[in-house]
C-alpha cells in the first residue's frame, strides 16, 4: 500500500507514514530530491529490506528521522554536505549511502557514510551487503542488571513458560503478517511456507533460518512492543522449550561472539563490571573461536566501531542448542533472556570481552523482586517495569513577566495595543498585534514565544521564536542564555529531549562563565537537563545532573523553596527508578514538607510527588500509606488540577493495585 503527502511516500507493509511502524530491526529511508524514484528500485530496496521510507524533502525527512527510535539506513540522492552532516549526528542513523552521479568525495569525517555510487545495481549490492554485516555483527541489544528492564526480561521469561502455545496464535500471526506484507510477494510466500509448513517441534529452524518469521521475531522482541510480543510470543515459548529439550551441553566449555561495538556500549560493560548482564532476545555465539575472531576483525563499514571478542564460559545451568544453518556452518543459541556475570573487559584493537552464565543469579534478582512486591501478579510486574516513564515536570523557571523590559517612552502604539489585550485577558489578539509590530526585535519575539508557551501551550511557534531571537543574539551575545533556557523548556515539552539538553547546557556555559550567578536558572538548567535523561531512561545521567543542583541548592545560593524541593524531588524519583526505595522516601518526605508549607507549589508538582511516594511505600509494603499518598494524589488532580486527565489515570490504576494488594493480603490473614 501506498500513502502519499506532498513531500513523503511511504513504501512498507503498513499504511502508516510513521517511521516508527516498522516492524524489522532496520528502515530504510530513501530521500529522492530528483524525484526520479522508480517502482523497479524501490521493489529492489524491498527485496532487501522490507520497510522503505521515500522523501523528497530534506526539512521532512530530517524531521521524522529525529523523531524516530528506529535503526535506519539512509539513501541519498544528495551530497549537500551541511544536511549529511545534521543527518551524520543522528543517533539512530546506521549507514549512511549516496547515490550521486555528480559527487566523487566527502569532505570531513563522516564514518557513517558507506559509500558514494553512479549506478544503483551497485548500491544495491553494498547495501545488501552490509545490512548482513549490521545483522551478524551489530543487531544486539543488552540489558545491565542496574536497568529496571532486566528484571523485566527475567520475569517475561518466566512468564512465557507457563503460557500454551495454542495453534490459533499460529493461525492469528499468519493472518497479520499477510496483511503487513500483503504488497511484498517475495515475503509472502515466505508466509505461505511457514503456514503449511510450521510445527513446534521445528520451530529453531523457522526462527534462525528463515527470513520469516527471524526478523519480524527479532524486532518484536528487541522493541518490546506489547502487539508485537503478545502475536511473537507462541514462538519465543516453543522456541525456548526447544532449546530447553535440547540442551545436552557437558558441565563446562567456552563459547565466542565476534562483533563490531561502539566506544560507549563497551564502556558500559566496562562499567558494570562483575553485574549481571542479558541479551534482549536469544544470544547467538559459535564454538569456533577464529571464525568469530576473523568476523570481529573483519574491515567493517563504520571506521568509528571497535572489534570486539565475547568469550562466554558456560557451566550445566546454561541451556543453548546447536542450529544448523542453510550455508552448512553451525550456530549455537541461547535461550532468551539468558543471564550473564560480566568478568572483565580487556581494551585493545581487539577487545575482549569475557561473559560467565549466571542462570540462577538472573532467577535469584526476579524471585526477590517479586518477594518484595508481594499481592501482585507476574503480568502487573511486567507492565509496572515496561511502562514507558512520563517525561517530569520540568522545574518551573520563574522569569521576568516580560523580557527585556523597556521604558513606556520606548513602546509603541502598537504594543500598547497589544498590551491591552493581555489585560482583558484576549491572549489571540494580543498575539497577533505583537506580530504586527516592525522591526520585530529580541524582545517582541521573545513575548510572543512566552505568550505561545505560556498561556497557549503552542510550543512549535514559541520555539521559532526563540529560533529567530537566537538567531539576532548570537550577533551580539546580549542575554542569551535567557533564551536558551526558554528555548530548551519548549524542546522538552515537545519530547524533543536532545535539543533541550543542547539548549541548557549551553545556557548552563554562559550562566557559570557570567560574573553575576543567576543561581536560580543554573539550577533550572541543571534540573531540566536530568529530567531530559531521566525521560530518555539514562538514569546515571540524570543522578549526576539531579546532584549537581542539588549541590547548588545546598550551598545556600538559592532560598527559593520551590526550587529546593523541586530539587529534592526530582532526586527522590531519580532514587525511585534506580530502586533505591530508601533514600527516595527519604529525600522526597523532605520535598513533600516544603512544598506543603509554600503557598505558591505548583499543585501538579505536588501531586506526582504523592505518586511517586505511593509507589515507594507499595514497593516497601507499607500498603495503607501508599493508599493514603495515592488518595492526595488522586484528589489534586480531581480538583485543582483538572487538566491532568492522563496523570489522574495513571494514578487510579496505582490506587486500583494498592486496595486488590490489600484484600488479598486480608484473604491471607483471614485463611492463616
Amino acid at each position: 500500500m501506498c500513502a502519499t503527502t506532498n513531500s513523503t511516500v511511504t513504501t512498507a507493509g503498513t499504511a502508516s507514514g510513521d517511521l516508527n511502524s516498522n516492524h524489522e530491526c532496520v528502515t530504510f529511508v530513501w530521500l529522492d530530491l530528483r524525484r526520479e524514484t522508480t517502482g523497479t528500485f524501490i521493489g529492489a530496496l524491498r527485496s532487501i529490506n522490507d520497510c522503505v521510507q521515500t522523501y523528497t524533502d530534506m526539512s521532512t525527512c530530517l524531521d521524522s528521522i529525529r523523531s524516530s527510535n528506529e535503526i535506519i539506513f539512509f539513501i541519498s540522492s544528495t551530497s549537500n554536505a551541511e544536511f549529511l552532516a545534521e543527518l551524520h549526528d543522528c543517533v539512530n542513523i546506521e549507514a549512511i549511502f549516496i547515490l550521486d552521479p555528480d559527487m566523487n568525495t566527502i569532505r570531513g569525517e563522516l564514518p557513517k557514510i558507506t559509500g558514494i555510487f553512479n549506478q544503483q545495481e551497485e548500491l544495491l549490492r553494498v547495501l545488501r551487503v552490509t545490512l548482513d554485516t549490521f545483522e551478524q555483527l551489530q543487531l544486539e541489544k543488552f540489558t545491565f542488571e542496574t536497568d529496571k528492564m532486566f528484571l523485566w526480561w527475567q520475569l517475561w521469561k518466566e512468564s512465557i513458560t507457563v503460557k500454551n502455545s495454542a495453534s490459533n496464535c499460529k493461525n492469528d500471526l499468519v493472518e497479520k503478517a499477510r496483511d503487513y506484507y500483503r504488497t511484498n510477494p517475495k515475503r509472502l510466500k515466505i508466509i505461505e511456507e511457514f503456514d503449511k509448513g510450521y510445527r513446534s517441534n521445528d520451530a529453531i529452524r523457522w526462527c534462525f533460518r528463515s527470513i520469516f518469521p527471524s526478523r519480524p521475531l527479532r524486532y518484536a522482541l528487541y522493541s518490546r512492543i506489547g502487539e508485537l510480543l503478545s502475536s511473537y510470543q507462541f514462538l519465543t515459548t516453543n522456541v525456548s522449550r526447544s532449546i530447553q529439550q535440547q540442551s545436552k551441553q557437558p558441565n563446562h566449555g567456552q563459547l565466542f561472539r565476534g562483533m563490531k561495538l561502539p566506544a560507549e556500549l563497551i564502556d558500559m560493560f566496562e562499567t558494570h563490571t562483575g553485574q549481571l548482564v542479558c541479551a534482549n532476545g536469544f544470544f547467538m555465539c559459535s564454538k569456533m573461536r577464529n571464525v568469530e575472531l576473523q568476523s570481529a576483525a573483519s574491515p567493517g563499514y563504520r571506521t568509528d566501531l571497535t572489534s570486539v571478542l565475547f568469550k562466554i564460559d558456560f557451566d550445566a545451568s546454561a541451556h543453548f542448542a546447536e542450529v544448523l544453518l542453510e550455508n552448512n556452518s553451525t550456530i549455537i543459541v541461547f535461550d532468551v533472556a539468558t543471564s550473564f556475570r560480566v568478568i572483565c573487559v580487556n581494551r585493545g584493537a581487539m577487545s575482549i570481552i569475557k561473559l560467565k552464565t549466571a542462570v540462577e543469579d538472573g532467577k535469584k534478582v526476579a524471585s526477590q523482586y517479586k518477594e518484595n512486591n508481594k499481592g501482585k501478579t507476574l503480568q502487573v510486574l511486567l507492565d509496572e517495569l515496561s511502562a514507558p516513564p512520563k517525561p517530569p515536570t520540568p522545574p518551573k523557571i520563574e522569569v521576568r513577566k516580560e523580557p527585556d523590559p523597556v521604558s513606556n517612552s520606548q513602546i509603541s502604539e502598537e504594543e500598547l495595543q497589544a498590551k491591552a489585550y493581555l489585560e482583558r485577558g484576549d491572549i489571540d489578539r494580543a498575539i497577533m498585534a505583537y506580530r504586527r509590530i516592525r522591526p520585530l526585535t529580541v524582545r517582541i519575539l521573545k513575548i510572543i514565544g512566552q505568550l505561545s508557551a505560556e498561556e497557549k501551550h503552542d510550543y512549535d511557534t514559541a520555539i521559532e521564536c526563540y529560533g529567530l531571537a537566537l538567531k539576532m543574539q548570537d550577533e551580539t551575545d546580549e542575554n542569551l542564555p535567557d533564551t536558551l533556557l526558554r528555548l530548551g523548556i519548549c524542546y522538552y515539552r515537545c519530547g524533543k529531549f536532545d535539543l533541550a539538553i543542547n539548549c541548557h547546557t549551553r545556557a548552563l556555559s554562559l550562566y557559570e562563565s557570567a560574573r553575576r550567578r543567576d543561581t536560580a536558572s543554573m539550577i533550572a538548567c541543571l534540573t531540566t537537563i536530568s529530567c531530559s535523561h531521566r525521560a530518555r531512561k539514562e538514569l546515571n545521567q540524570a543522578l549526576d545532573y539531579a546532584q549537581r543542583a542539588w549541590t547548588l541548592c545546598e550551598s545556600n545560593e538559592s532560598k527559593n523553596d520551590i526550587i529546593v524541593a523541586t530539587s529534592l524531588a526530582s532526586l527522590a524519583s531519580i532514587h525511585h527508578d534506580l530502586t533505591d526505595d530508601a533514600q527516595a522516601l527519604k529525600l522526597g518526605t523532605r520535598a513533600l514538607g516544603i512544598f506543603e508549607r509554600t503557598r505558591s507549589s505548583n499543585p501538579f508538582h505536588i501531586a506526582e510527588l504523592l505518586n511517586t511516594l505511593g509507589m515507594i511505600k507499595m514497593n516497601l509494603g507499607d500498603l495503607p500509606e501508599s493508599r493514603h499518598y495515592f488518595e492526595r494524589a488522586l484528589k489534586i488532580y480531581s480538583n485543582k488540577a483538572p487538566l491532568g486527565q492522563s496523570e489522574k489515570v495513571q494514578v487510579e490504576k496505582n490506587l486500583e493495585c494498592v486496595l486488590e494488594m490489600q484484600q488479598n493480603t486480608d484473604k491471607l490473614q483471614h485463611y492463616s
